[in-house]
């Protein structure tokens, strides 16, 4: 079992190749609006070539959700994004360094979004007006958590706010304990160019991994620029 398991992680690592060590990229990634009015998240990803397939809700197949981590960046929806694969945001952002590593907080919450698991915190899974209110807070935490905002009510109502706090407060109970590092959570540059030129508004993924080896079998290293 050890043994189908490991070579199961490689072929997987090898997927993950076609988004990373190439001189121009192939995996792209096309927009569409969803649930949230903060010029955020949600929105829909539509992927190709990615080698694999991203975690999503499962509510409009093909597609997978995201949340952006940069502010003062930004996409068009129908567009096609050239897209790698990284674990920090490029090139963009209004606080933190550059590049702009994905602070843990933020990968739990995503997580814990892409999975369903939210709900335990507040987040609103349905279609209604909750569900755009909840989208709202989670843009801006992870807004908050990568520097990108200061203070949340620039951004949202004060019942959005009260929503946020119970996700930092999620956050700030889990991360360090259930939950370490960024997990299965990285970070989609995206480009307006095969050569990496036109940066867009960077985006969250998160990668199915075989038997929870994508780190330990797969490790960063696979998952950097090349070149850079």
């Amino acid at each position: 079992m050890r043994t189908r398991i490991s070579v199961l992680a490689a072929l997987f690592a090898v997927g993950l190749c076609t988004l990373e060590g190439r001189a121009d990229l192939t995996a792209t990634v096309t927009l569409s609006n969803s649930y949230g009015s903060t010029g955020g998240g949600e929105f829909l990803a539509t992927p190709t070539n990615f080698g694999f397939e991203p975690l999503s809700l499962g509510q409009d197949p093909g597609q997978f959700e995201v949340f952006c981590v940069e502010y003062n960046e930004y996409i068009n929806f129908g567009v096609e994004y050239y897209v790698e694969i990284n674990d920090e945001a490029v090139n963009g952002g209004v606080g933190g360094p550059s590049p702009d590593p994905l602070d843990p907080k933020t990968a739990f919450l995503y997580n814990e979004f892409i999975t369903g698991q939210l709900s335990s915190a507040g987040y609103d899974y349905g279609t209604e007006s909750a569900r755009v209110e909840s989208a709202n807070a989670l843009q801006a935490v992870i807004w908050l958590f990568e520097e990108e905002i200061t203070t949340l009510s620039d951004v949202l109502s004060p019942a959005e706010v009260t929503l946020a706090g119970d996700f930092i407060d999620h956050a700030a109970a889990n991360v360090g304990t259930t939950w370490n590092g960024i997990g299965n959570v990285r970070i989609l540059n995206m480009y307006e160019h095969a050569n990496r030129t036109g940066f867009a508004q960077d985006q969250l993924v998160a990668i199915p991994a075989p038997s929870g080896l994508l780190l330990g079998v797969i490790g960063l290293g696979l998952l950097r620029k090349a070149g850079r």
